[in-house]
């Protein structure tokens, strides 16, 4: 029969039909101006295979992440973003979570940057360019599942506070967990805060602080959106992503 016989019998739009031929799904002939043929014992094969559902992927175990950390942090060092992606993206293939991930791998690295960087032995360059090797790492990871939303929230830093990965972590996990996510990056202004969290009907706020310079600022920021009837939740260096995710819940 030809394709557009086949696409007939299995349901779909001749050019869907024709896309499973071009990515061998589906075995077509083809034949010098007739098109594709393909024989009924293959369309019933691939109407089958269709209606067969898949087994969930096998989820990895991982018993111990001192070896992920340490490889994914000799690649940040060295800035070697194929080999820092192929790492984190076979634990996602292997369907460990994206808050496992960070706050198993990703954030002790970073962590441990920050402190050498602190201590002198690497260059702020070097630190951003970890940083900027992680974003795209999480931009390629990030996940958007379906579902009933649990509510919307908004993942900021208060004014001042120029670190995002953070809060691009707890927005990812919180994304993960079936929550409609505004993520406003670093260093953002309180009114511009507070107008887009109206703006938008937010469920909750978490705020990301990354150092005590900007405590105050974010205390300023929590006392407003209290004010204005908003549920709040300030995240703190060495708080955990899982507890932010169970909190959030409550």
């Amino acid at each position: 029969m030809n394709l557009h016989d086949a696409a007939g019998l299995l349901g779909v739009h001749y050019q869907t039909a024709y896309r499973w031929v071009r990515d061998g799904s589906l075995s077509a002939t083809k034949h010098h101006g007739s098109g594709y043929e393909i024989t009924e014992a293959e369309v019933d094969r691939f109407a089958r295979a269709r209606s067969t559902p898949e087994a969930p992927p096998e989820r990895m175990r991982v018993r111990n992440w001192n070896p992920y950390v340490d490889r994914l942090l000799d690649a940040l060092l060295r800035g070697d973003e194929l080999a820092a992606r192929s790492l984190v993206e076979h634990l996602a293939a292997g369907s460990v979570s994206i808050l496992e991930i960070c706050e198993h791998v990703l954030a002790p690295c970073l962590a441990e940057i920050g402190e050498r960087w602190h201590h002198g032995s690497v260059t702020v360059a070097v630190e951003h360019r970890a940083t900027a090797i992680c974003d795209r790492i999480l931009a390629r990871i990030s996940t958007h599942p379906t579902g009933r939303p649990r509510g919307t929230v908004v993942v900021t830093t208060p004014a001042g506070d120029r670190h995002a990965m953070p809060s691009a972590m707890a927005a990812l996990v919180l994304r993960e967990d079936r929550w409609k996510v505004h993520h406003l990056g670093a260093d953002v202004p309180d009114a511009d805060v507070i107008s887009l969290v109206v703006d938008v009907d937010a469920d909750l706020v978490v705020i990301s602080v990354t150092n005590n310079d900007v405590a105050a600022n974010a205390a300023d920021l929590i006392d407003k959106l209290t004010a204005a009837g908003r549920r709040t939740l300030l995240g703190k260096p060495g708080d955990s992503l899982a507890s932010l995710v169970e909190l959030a819940r409550t």
